[in-house]
């Protein structure tokens, strides 16, 4: 049973996760012989295209890293900063933790100039891996936009963006639940409110938690991070949160551990320039109170 003490939780399963993520989103690894699913648009998305996502997912759910290869150009780049070399060393590390993936991917947009097709697809992600306190379960959507580039009678990635990115990974025989609250976007250096909203009622059962914040970058990828658990009281975690003055994605997550179970709720955020929020605006508060961004009643989001 966990004590009242600060509690370190090794976060080596969540960075692996957060990694597949990243890395593979737009390979779309699914049951192999599913198809991709496609929007309704105006037209109907190229077979050529189709059949290259799908020869994707085939390549990755057998683990052929180098059938997968074949579907990126020598010079493809990512947003987070991944190669093509890194790419293959990030798949390689994965593939031997994890063995039960599920991916179904929806073309959500496309479109093509001469040789070039520039897609927009959102891609949910199931699966779960053994772990020394049991089963891990991962839940995530992703959106991303790919571009490929015909290369004879084949399609091949050259480059590839994470729009916006949303994860769970959960463990234990009753996980805690939460709603992780927090802008997608948010100007360089602004504040901003996080709250994790616990909807249950505790009862007498101890909740521990934290709140990480880190920067979205290949070097983070399956970088091992101990944090301290502290006890929380019912409600959830509300912080002010302060972005950095550098533009470029962050993960904030929130940790939660009880004795029937764990829980880790991740989104991604992005810092630019001259920006508020697309969906949260700044609300005047009081002056003993820092000036933070809230969420805006009158938008939905989107993730």
């Amino acid at each position: 049973m966990l004590g009242v003490h600060s509690h370190p939780y090794n976060q080596q399963m969540y960075k692996k996760a957060l990694l597949f993520l990243l890395a593979t989103s737009v390979t779309a690894v699914a049951s192999v012989g599913k198809s991709v699913a496609v929007a309704a648009t105006s037209e109907a998305t190229p077979p050529e295209l189709v059949n290259a996502i799908n020869n994707l997912d085939s390549a990755a759910s057998k683990k052929d890293i180098n059938a997968v290869m074949q579907f990126y150009t020598p010079n493809f780049t990512h947003s987070d900063g991944l190669t093509k070399q890194k790419l293959r060393d990030s798949l390689e590390g994965l593939w031997k933790r994890y063995n039960n993936i599920k991916y179904s991917t929806e073309v959500t947009k496309w479109d093509r100039k001469g040789n070039t097709y520039t897609v927009e697809t959102v891609t949910r992600i199931q699966g779960a891996k053994p772990g020394n306190d049991g089963e891990y379960k991962l839940d995530a959507q992703l959106v991303s936009a790919q571009v490929y580039q015909a290369n004879g009678d084949n399609l091949q990635m050259s480059r590839q963006d994470i729009l916006a990115e949303k994860s769970s990974i959960t463990s234990g025989e009753k996980p805690p639940k939460v709603e992780l609250r927090l802008p997608d976007k948010i100007g360089v250096g602004r504040q901003y409110a996080l709250d994790a909203v616990i909807p249950e009622p505790l009862g007498t059962n101890l909740l521990l938690g934290s709140i990480i914040e880190e920067e979205v970058s290949p070097a983070n990828y399956l970088k091992d991070t101990t944090i301290e658990l502290e006890p929380l009281r019912a409600g959830g975690v509300f912080k002010i949160g302060q972005a950095p003055y550098t533009v470029g994605d962050r993960w904030v997550s929130v940790v939660l551990v009880q004795e029937t179970g764990i829980t880790i709720s991740s989104q991604r955020m992005r810092v630019s320039k001259n920006t508020v929020g697309n969906q949260y605006k700044s609300s005047p508060e009081s002056a003993t109170t820092p000036s933070r961004v809230r969420p805006d009643p009158n938008s939905s989001q989107t993730l």
